[in-house]
């Protein structure tokens, strides 16, 4: 396998797109001024089950680079695994300081259009300590920070879905 059989990014970028934009049409929806027979509705509702789609690909991409090695793998698979990730930029490398890796993901190519400088920080500080515990290697830390704020996005995403769908209802009543 090359490394460019692996769209990582692009599949990162694409669910939080469709996340956001997801979110965005449900809170349109859920607007007063916003009749309950709008198309927003499902239009929000067709992204989000997009989002939901691109992040199970995340999800399959980042278990195959970054999980935990087949107990039949080869020693070539896992350096090749290894080489590609890096290649990806999705491991981190060994960096345990904390405002090391704070510096290096602020100027990442892929991280600062999912979040905020306030938000990458927020996550940074909640997922840094939990990412050293067990059998995790902090070197992945910023594949779990885009995966965590796509599963908020898809969290929100349902939560606005039910009370969207109860406006609906409200009308067919």
């Amino acid at each position: 396998m090359k490394s460019m059989d692996f769209n990582f990014e692009v599949k990162l970028r694409s669910a939080y797109e469709a996340l956001v934009q997801s979110v965005s049409l449900f809170r349109l929806y859920l607007d007063d001024q916003t009749a309950a027979s709008s198309p927003e509705y499902y239009r929000a509702k067709s992204l989000l089950k997009e989002g939901k789609l691109f992040f199970e690909e995340v999800m399959k991409e980042a278990k195959k680079l970054l999980g935990p090695l087949p107990p039949y793998s080869t020693p070539e698979y896992a350096k090749w695994r290894e080489e590609t990730a890096r290649d990806l930029k999705l491991a981190l490398g060994e960096r345990v300081d904390y405002e090391e890796i704070k510096k290096l993901l602020l100027s990442d190519a892929c991280l600062p259009r999912l979040f905020s400088a306030e938000e990458l920080e927020s996550y940074l500080q909640k997922y840094f300590e939990h990412q050293g515990k067990g059998k995790r290697k902090m070197e992945n830390l910023k594949c779990r920070l885009a995966i965590a704020r796509l599963n908020d996005l898809i969290q929100e995403g349902e939560e606005l879905l039910q009370k969207a769908q109860k406006k609906l209802q409200s009308t067919l009543v």
